[in-house]
């Protein structure tokens, strides 16, 4: 859920646009990771998609979106895409809420208090499947409940991170005042250099990183293991009123991201390598790209090995557990929340 903060990236991030002339396919396995073939794409002009981050830089998460471009999944399938950035990490779904874009990359705790507030989108598929954010300390700092009272906690802002570390200080039998929660942009060298004792972050983002800068694996004390609900971070969610005018775009659009997940899946090397070509001031190393998209694939598929299909279990889990601590007045229908109905089954 972090990402390095230089000033010149997010200042070039800010005020440009991955503008792809892009397309995806129909075949089953981009839907479901199965083997079927490619079909026709669509002919006439491309649909024009504007897509945002749920961050305000970019990172190895857009690897779908960029090899979605330079392999012409995105252009076959007739949708040309731009992916805008967010000004800032809570604001993930309030672009996509505004019309500013037309689908967007958000967390299901965004999606959840969207509902809560009748914003007018709805998650179209799962990114990831599991919840593996949690509390991380640097190497050869041990991190366990009893070990929390006192320290200070860097966090984001973002209302992944508001609603995960409640119940993580619950199960550790402490309050939000028994810590010191600091909000910053980028929590990796604060942690390594001792100005947090605790840093808030998914694996793939701070396994990867400490693992990068110091060879070796940070204290993990995981939000699933100690009170969070186990559902999915992060979901692609679309503005409704596009939704019922360009319903076929939004169907493309999963295609075309989901063969190039299975892309990247088979070929993260290059996969990254893709992503660090057309974003070559992304701030990262290649070690840790490459480390951090392989930890996101872990996440990425189903049990069954399907890509994106969401259930009203996960979405009723995490809707009770927010409501369970005070984020969330009531508890919508499933189907409030989310739709499979734009995932292709061919």
């Amino acid at each position: 859920m972090n990402r390095t903060r230089i000033l010149a990236l997010l200042l070039a991030l800010a005020v440009g646009a991955l503008v792809a002339a892009c397309g995806g396919s129909d075949s089953e396995e981009a839907a479901t990771g199965g083997d079927g073939a490619t079909s026709a794409a669509p002919s006439g002009e491309p649909t024009k998609l504007t897509v945002s981050y749920s961050w305000p830089t970019v990172d190895f998460m857009a690897v779908p979106l960029v090899v979605a471009d330079e392999m012409g999944y995105f252009a076959e399938a007739g949708v040309d895409v731009e992916l805008i950035f967010p000004p800032d990490p809570a604001s993930s779904a309030k672009v996509l809420a505004t019309g500013d874009s037309d689908i967007g990359l958000i967390t299901t705790t965004d999606m959840a208090f969207a509902v809560k507030e009748g914003l007018g989108i709805t998650a179209i598929g799962n990114y990831t499947t599991s919840n593996n954010w949690g509390l991380f300390t640097k190497p050869g700092t041990p991190i366990a409940l009893d070990t929390l009272k006192g320290k200070k906690i860097s966090g984001y802002g973002d209302s992944w991170t508001k609603a995960m570390l409640p119940f993580v200080l619950d199960a550790a039998g402490l309050t939000d005042g028994d810590v010191e929660v600091v909000t910053v942009d980028w929590d990796l060298p604060l942690l390594l250099n001792g100005k947090v004792d605790v840093a808030t972050n998914t694996t793939n983002f701070m396994v990867s990183g400490v693992v990068d800068e110091t060879g070796e694996q940070p204290g993990v004390l995981l939000a699933k293991d100690n009170g969070a609900p186990d559902v999915p971070v992060w979901v692609y969610a679309v503005n409704d009123a596009f939704a019922e005018g360009d319903a076929e775009a939004v169907t493309a659009f999963l295609r075309a991201v989901g063969e190039a997940t299975v892309w990247a899946s088979d070929n993260p090397e290059e996969a990254v390598k893709m992503f660090e070509q057309a974003y070559p001031d992304n701030g990262y190393t290649t070690t840790f790209n490459t480390a951090g998209w392989e930890d996101t694939l872990q996440y990425v598929r189903g049990a069954d090995g399907s890509l994106f299909l969401m259930d009203d279990a996960q979405w009723t889990a995490l809707a009770e557990a927010l409501k369970g601590i005070g984020e969330l007045d009531e508890v919508a229908p499933a189907a409030e929340y989310y739709t499979n109905d734009f995932i292709s089954m061919d």
